[in-house]
Protein backbone atom coordinates (compact mmCIF):
# COMPACT_ATOMS: atom_id res chain seq x y z
CA UNK A 1 0.00 0.00 0.00
CA UNK A 2 1.13 3.50 -0.42
CA UNK A 3 -1.21 6.42 -0.32
CA UNK A 4 -1.08 8.92 1.16
CA UNK A 5 -1.98 9.40 4.93
CA UNK A 6 -3.04 12.69 6.18
CA UNK A 7 -3.64 12.68 10.26
CA UNK A 8 -6.70 13.56 11.65
CA UNK A 9 -6.24 17.41 13.02
CA UNK A 10 -7.23 16.65 16.25
CA UNK A 11 -4.37 14.30 16.84
CA UNK A 12 -1.81 16.57 15.66
CA UNK A 13 -3.79 19.09 18.29
CA UNK A 14 -3.47 16.58 20.85
CA UNK A 15 0.77 15.86 20.29
CA UNK A 16 2.13 19.33 19.78
CA UNK A 17 4.44 20.56 22.15
CA UNK A 18 5.39 23.91 20.61
CA UNK A 19 8.97 23.45 21.76
CA UNK A 20 11.16 26.10 20.23
CA UNK A 21 14.79 25.39 19.13
CA UNK A 22 17.02 28.71 19.38
CA UNK A 23 14.02 31.00 20.61
CA UNK A 24 12.46 29.97 16.69
CA UNK A 25 8.83 28.28 16.88
CA UNK A 26 9.09 24.68 15.41
CA UNK A 27 5.42 23.87 14.62
CA UNK A 28 2.87 26.28 13.58
CA UNK A 29 -0.98 25.38 13.98
CA UNK A 30 -0.99 25.15 9.91
CA UNK A 31 -1.83 21.15 9.88
CA UNK A 32 -4.66 21.53 12.32
CA UNK A 33 -6.48 24.09 11.26
CA UNK A 34 -9.26 21.83 9.27
CA UNK A 35 -10.50 23.16 5.90
CA UNK A 36 -8.60 26.36 6.08
CA UNK A 37 -6.72 27.46 2.98
CA UNK A 38 -3.05 27.34 5.27
CA UNK A 39 -3.72 23.77 6.20
CA UNK A 40 -4.74 22.98 2.26
CA UNK A 41 -1.70 24.15 0.85
CA UNK A 42 0.67 23.05 3.22
CA UNK A 43 -0.73 19.06 3.34
CA UNK A 44 -0.16 19.55 -0.50
CA UNK A 45 3.29 20.34 -0.21
CA UNK A 46 3.67 16.89 1.39
CA UNK A 47 0.53 15.45 -1.39
CA UNK A 48 3.38 16.80 -4.26
CA UNK A 49 6.35 14.70 -2.25
CA UNK A 50 4.17 11.71 -2.37
CA UNK A 51 3.00 12.14 -6.39
CA UNK A 52 7.07 12.49 -7.40
CA UNK A 53 8.01 9.51 -5.08
CA UNK A 54 5.46 7.50 -6.86
CA UNK A 55 6.64 8.55 -10.38
CA UNK A 56 9.68 8.75 -10.33
CA UNK A 57 11.17 4.88 -10.18
CA UNK A 58 14.13 3.82 -7.64
CA UNK A 59 14.55 1.35 -5.03
CA UNK A 60 12.16 1.61 -2.23
CA UNK A 61 14.29 -0.20 0.29
CA UNK A 62 15.38 2.74 2.82
CA UNK A 63 14.46 6.74 3.65
CA UNK A 64 15.46 9.51 5.61
CA UNK A 65 12.73 12.23 6.63
CA UNK A 66 15.36 14.90 7.16
CA UNK A 67 14.56 17.21 9.64
CA UNK A 68 11.34 15.34 9.86
CA UNK A 69 9.27 17.54 12.81
CA UNK A 70 6.71 16.59 14.22
CA UNK A 71 6.72 13.01 11.78
CA UNK A 72 3.74 14.23 10.20
CA UNK A 73 4.80 12.22 6.60
CA UNK A 74 6.22 9.56 8.38
CA UNK A 75 2.83 6.84 8.06
CA UNK A 76 2.96 7.81 4.02
CA UNK A 77 7.03 7.19 3.83
CA UNK A 78 6.53 4.23 5.76
CA UNK A 79 4.29 2.57 3.36
CA UNK A 80 6.44 3.70 0.40
CA UNK A 81 9.47 2.32 1.95
CA UNK A 82 10.83 -0.93 3.53
CA UNK A 83 12.72 1.01 6.13
CA UNK A 84 12.27 4.87 6.97
CA UNK A 85 14.44 6.89 9.44
CA UNK A 86 13.42 10.53 10.74
CA UNK A 87 16.17 12.69 12.27
CA UNK A 88 15.25 16.08 14.40
CA UNK A 89 16.55 18.01 17.45
CA UNK A 90 12.85 17.31 18.84
CA UNK A 91 11.66 13.78 18.54
CA UNK A 92 8.70 13.44 20.70
CA UNK A 93 5.89 14.13 18.17
CA UNK A 94 7.12 11.75 15.71
CA UNK A 95 7.38 9.24 18.09
CA UNK A 96 3.49 9.26 19.14
CA UNK A 97 2.75 9.60 15.65
CA UNK A 98 4.99 6.34 15.08
CA UNK A 99 3.35 4.87 18.11
CA UNK A 100 -0.16 5.79 17.16
CA UNK A 101 0.45 4.72 13.10
CA UNK A 102 2.54 1.13 14.38
CA UNK A 103 5.14 2.53 12.17
CA UNK A 104 7.46 -0.13 12.85
CA UNK A 105 9.51 0.00 9.56
CA UNK A 106 10.48 3.52 10.99
CA UNK A 107 13.18 4.77 13.43
CA UNK A 108 13.02 8.01 15.16
CA UNK A 109 16.50 9.90 15.50
CA UNK A 110 17.15 12.52 17.96
CA UNK A 111 20.22 14.00 17.24
CA UNK A 112 21.62 16.82 15.15
CA UNK A 113 21.90 16.29 11.72
CA UNK A 114 25.49 17.71 11.76
CA UNK A 115 27.06 15.16 13.82
CA UNK A 116 24.57 12.38 13.59
CA UNK A 117 25.56 8.55 12.24
CA UNK A 118 23.15 6.78 10.52
CA UNK A 119 23.86 3.23 10.18
CA UNK A 120 21.29 2.54 7.51
CA UNK A 121 22.56 5.38 4.76
CA UNK A 122 23.32 5.13 2.09
CA UNK A 123 19.25 5.69 1.89
CA UNK A 124 17.39 5.15 -1.54
CA UNK A 125 15.40 8.66 -1.15
CA UNK A 126 16.25 11.85 1.43
CA UNK A 127 13.14 14.08 1.77
CA UNK A 128 14.11 17.59 2.85
CA UNK A 129 10.40 19.12 3.04
CA UNK A 130 10.89 22.85 3.86
CA UNK A 131 13.88 21.96 6.02
CA UNK A 132 17.27 23.85 3.99
CA UNK A 133 15.98 27.71 3.98
CA UNK A 134 16.15 27.27 7.65
CA UNK A 135 20.00 26.61 7.51
CA UNK A 136 21.75 30.12 7.45
CA UNK A 137 24.79 28.35 6.07
CA UNK A 138 23.41 25.74 2.97
CA UNK A 139 26.85 23.90 3.62
CA UNK A 140 26.54 21.88 6.55
CA UNK A 141 23.05 19.99 5.58
CA UNK A 142 24.02 19.93 2.42
CA UNK A 143 26.90 18.07 2.73
CA UNK A 144 25.35 15.67 5.08
CA UNK A 145 22.49 14.78 2.75
CA UNK A 146 25.32 14.11 0.15
CA UNK A 147 26.85 11.87 2.34
CA UNK A 148 23.77 10.02 3.07
CA UNK A 149 22.59 9.97 -0.55
CA UNK A 150 22.79 6.80 -2.22
CA UNK A 151 24.76 6.98 -5.98
CA UNK A 152 21.25 6.73 -7.60
CA UNK A 153 19.14 7.67 -4.47
CA UNK A 154 16.81 10.86 -4.77
CA UNK A 155 16.78 14.17 -3.02
CA UNK A 156 12.81 15.50 -2.37
CA UNK A 157 12.70 19.34 -1.34
CA UNK A 158 9.88 21.36 -0.73
CA UNK A 159 11.07 24.89 -0.69
CA UNK A 160 9.12 28.39 0.06
CA UNK A 161 9.32 30.98 -3.32
CA UNK A 162 9.10 33.75 -1.20
CA UNK A 163 7.48 35.58 -4.21
CA UNK A 164 5.45 38.06 -4.23
CA UNK A 165 2.47 36.35 -3.55
CA UNK A 166 3.69 34.88 -0.70
CA UNK A 167 4.49 38.84 0.35
CA UNK A 168 0.78 39.74 -0.21
CA UNK A 169 -0.84 37.05 1.27
CA UNK A 170 1.09 37.01 4.23
CA UNK A 171 -0.24 40.56 4.47
CA UNK A 172 -4.04 39.76 3.66
CA UNK A 173 -3.42 37.17 6.57
CA UNK A 174 -1.26 38.92 8.69
CA UNK A 175 1.14 36.73 9.00
CA UNK A 176 4.84 37.49 10.26
CA UNK A 177 7.35 36.13 8.22
CA UNK A 178 9.68 33.36 9.98
CA UNK A 179 12.88 34.91 11.59
CA UNK A 180 14.64 31.54 10.17
CA UNK A 181 13.21 31.54 6.52
CA UNK A 182 17.26 32.76 5.49
CA UNK A 183 17.15 31.72 1.60
CA UNK A 184 14.26 31.72 -1.04
CA UNK A 185 13.73 28.20 -3.08
CA UNK A 186 15.50 29.68 -6.08
CA UNK A 187 18.53 30.52 -3.84
CA UNK A 188 18.57 27.19 -2.19
CA UNK A 189 18.24 25.14 -5.40
CA UNK A 190 20.95 27.35 -7.28
CA UNK A 191 23.10 25.75 -4.30
CA UNK A 192 22.21 22.39 -4.78
CA UNK A 193 23.24 22.65 -8.58
CA UNK A 194 26.28 24.36 -7.75
CA UNK A 195 26.84 20.66 -5.20
CA UNK A 196 26.87 18.89 -8.52
CA UNK A 197 22.96 17.90 -8.17
CA UNK A 198 20.44 17.62 -11.19
CA UNK A 199 16.60 17.96 -11.46
CA UNK A 200 14.95 15.02 -11.77
CA UNK A 201 11.12 16.60 -11.75
CA UNK A 202 9.21 19.27 -10.00
CA UNK A 203 6.03 20.47 -9.65
CA UNK A 204 4.52 23.58 -7.70
CA UNK A 205 2.18 24.28 -4.96
CA UNK A 206 -0.93 25.15 -4.69
CA UNK A 207 -1.09 25.08 -9.06
CA UNK A 208 1.42 22.25 -10.81
CA UNK A 209 1.84 23.82 -13.41
CA UNK A 210 4.94 25.56 -14.75
CA UNK A 211 2.81 28.33 -17.34
CA UNK A 212 1.52 29.18 -13.68
CA UNK A 213 4.62 28.81 -11.46
CA UNK A 214 4.78 32.74 -10.87
CA UNK A 215 2.01 31.97 -8.36
CA UNK A 216 3.71 29.20 -6.81
CA UNK A 217 4.34 29.27 -3.21
CA UNK A 218 6.34 26.09 -2.74
CA UNK A 219 8.40 24.43 -5.29
CA UNK A 220 8.43 20.70 -4.99
CA UNK A 221 11.64 19.15 -6.52
CA UNK A 222 13.40 15.67 -6.86
CA UNK A 223 16.91 15.45 -7.40
CA UNK A 224 19.80 13.03 -8.31
CA UNK A 225 24.04 13.39 -8.14
CA UNK A 226 26.00 14.09 -10.82
CA UNK A 227 26.52 10.91 -12.82
CA UNK A 228 23.68 9.12 -11.46
CA UNK A 229 21.60 7.25 -14.26
CA UNK A 230 18.49 9.05 -14.46
CA UNK A 231 15.69 7.61 -13.42
CA UNK A 232 12.96 6.11 -15.33
CA UNK A 233 9.34 7.95 -14.78
CA UNK A 234 6.25 6.19 -14.49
Amino acid sequence: MSEFIEIPPDFIKGILRHEKVDGIERIADLYVSRGSLASRVFWMRLRMIHALIRRVSHERATALDFGGGAGIFLPTLSRLFRQVVCIDLLTDEAEAVCREYHLGNTRVVRADVATAQLAEAPFDAIVAADVLEHFRDLTMPVDRILTWLGTGGILYTSLPTESWLYVFLRKVFRVTKPVDHYHTAAEVEQYLVSRGLSRVARTYVPIPLRMLSAFALFRVTAWRKAGAPAPAQR
